[in-house]
């Protein structure tokens, strides 16, 4: 069999660098979807420890993969749905780039609900006589909330770039 694969890499000088994208998760290894279950519901969540603007999401499964719902609580206690998926396909991998970019203060805890189908009325199911847990097989599971985030703030980029703190430089 020939593998035609390529990747392209483009470098560039620090100082031509403006938004640095970032990626996080909010994922759980520990879960056993009981064998025939229909409606099995896993959940993961990832705390924010600094303000962050939220500008994708991407739910990962697998086969046994039904919806996934990614929620916002925010420091002051109010929840928002961020995005629903209420008819995942293993086949069909979004992300979901927003619009606008949207500003999750510190403190914010995103939650991630994942409903997983083992049932025998789900045609892609391999074995809905098997109880399934994390691997990285497509006849396994896993449960991951990716989403990118980038800094809010313009002199965040500088602080990244060289190791320091404006307030450290400036003063403020």
């Amino acid at each position: 069999q020939t593998d035609l694969s390529y990747i392209g890499v483009k470098f560039t000088e620090k100082k031509n660098v403006r938004k640095l994208q970032r990626g996080g998760a909010a994922m759980t290894h520990k879960f056993e979807i009981p064998a025939g279950a229909p409606d099995h519901v896993v959940k993961a969540q990832h705390s924010v420890h600094r303000d962050q603007m939220l500008l994708e999401m991407t739910p990962h499964m697998h086969l046994r993969g039904k919806s996934f719902t990614y929620k916002a609580t925010y420091p002051d206690g109010t929840t928002e749905t961020l995005l629903d998926v209420p008819n995942y396909d293993f086949n069909w991998q979004l992300g979901y780039k927003l619009k606008k970019p949207k500003l999750l203060r510190a403190g914010t805890v995103i939650h991630c609900t994942a409903v997983f189908d083992n049932s025998a009325d789900n045609p892609a199911n391999p074995n809905p006589n098997q109880s399934v847990h994390w691997g990285d097989q497509s006849w396994e599971e896993m449960m991951i909330g990716f989403f990118s985030t980038r800094d809010p703030y313009d002199h965040e980029i500088e602080n990244a770039l060289t190791g320091g703190s404006a307030s450290e430089r400036t003063g403020d």
